[in-house]
């Protein structure tokens, strides 16, 4: 068998099918009445499932030409996007934690520090072996590095800090698929700026966001809509994990 043929067909498959489950986020956002706090989100969504099309129609398969000129042309704006995305997700997490904008603050700018330390002292692991074939595309992948890498650990950083409360179920689930997707995203940038074969990496990518959307469709639910009855020991490590949460922030603040 082939194998670098069934990666091109994996990843072919993955590619046709991840708009699909975008499509299905955003049904699911309108259908639980929460498109309004995820509005940014949506249009992410919305604006990388036009993008495929588009990519479609011009290249035909992530393997031509014209499919890297019509992906170094868009990525800028998909890259602006989901720093907004980033953005959007903060104000919804801030808002649902009325009170403790000290320790917020504080959360931020160690996130911040935690982000730029871990981005920047790894870029040299990967950067350092780029063979430069197409400075154009491999320039945007450094971008794209940059941008992954800084998201994803501040994101990381902030969700294992913050406090687990059920009011704030949806924006949690949305934090750590965001997580994933970044770190994901850095992940594969990296190891293409390694030497691992591009398709390799794409087709893990493509495959970790796919199951992010699919998940996003299957956690998000509407407002008005009880979440679960936790257990008598989930219950006891929500709250020794928020005990030791709002020493943290006692001492942080301080």
């Amino acid at each position: 068998m082939d194998v670098r043929w069934l990666i091109h067909t994996f990843e072919q498959a993955v590619w046709h099918v991840t708009p699909i489950a975008e499509l299905a986020v955003i049904g699911m956002l309108i259908f639980r009445k929460i498109i309004r706090e995820f509005k940014i989100f949506a249009l992410y969504l919305t604006v990388d499932i036009v993008r495929s099309i588009v990519l479609w129609w011009v290249a035909g398969s992530t393997s031509t030409q014209m499919y890297r000129v019509a992906w170094v042309a868009t990525e800028p704006v998909y890259l602006c996007l989901q720093v907004l995305v980033v953005l959007e997700f903060y104000w919804l997490l801030y808002r649902a934690y009325p009170g403790i904008q000290a320790f917020a603050r504080v959360l931020w700018m160690v996130a911040v520090v935690v982000a730029i330390g871990v981005t920047f002292g790894t870029m040299n692991l990967d950067i350092g072996h780029i063979v430069w074939k197409a400075p154009d595309m491999q320039r945007l992948f450094i971008a794209k590095r940059l941008v992954s890498s800084l998201m994803g650990f501040l994101m990381f950083t902030t969700m294992v800090f913050f406090p687990r409360a059920p009011s704030a179920r949806n924006i949690l689930w949305h934090g750590w698929f965001l997580t994933v997707l970044f770190v994901a995203a850095a992940g594969g940038v990296f190891s293409v700026n390694r030497g691992v074969e591009i398709k390799w990496a794409v087709s893990l990518f493509l495959t970790v966001q796919l199951g992010c959307f699919v998940m996003w469709s299957l956690k998000f639910r509407s407002r008005h809509e009880k979440a679960p009855a936790p257990s008598p020991e989930e219950v006891a490590r929500i709250e020794r994990w928020n005990k030791d949460f709002m020493l943290l922030a006692k001492w942080l603040v301080r």
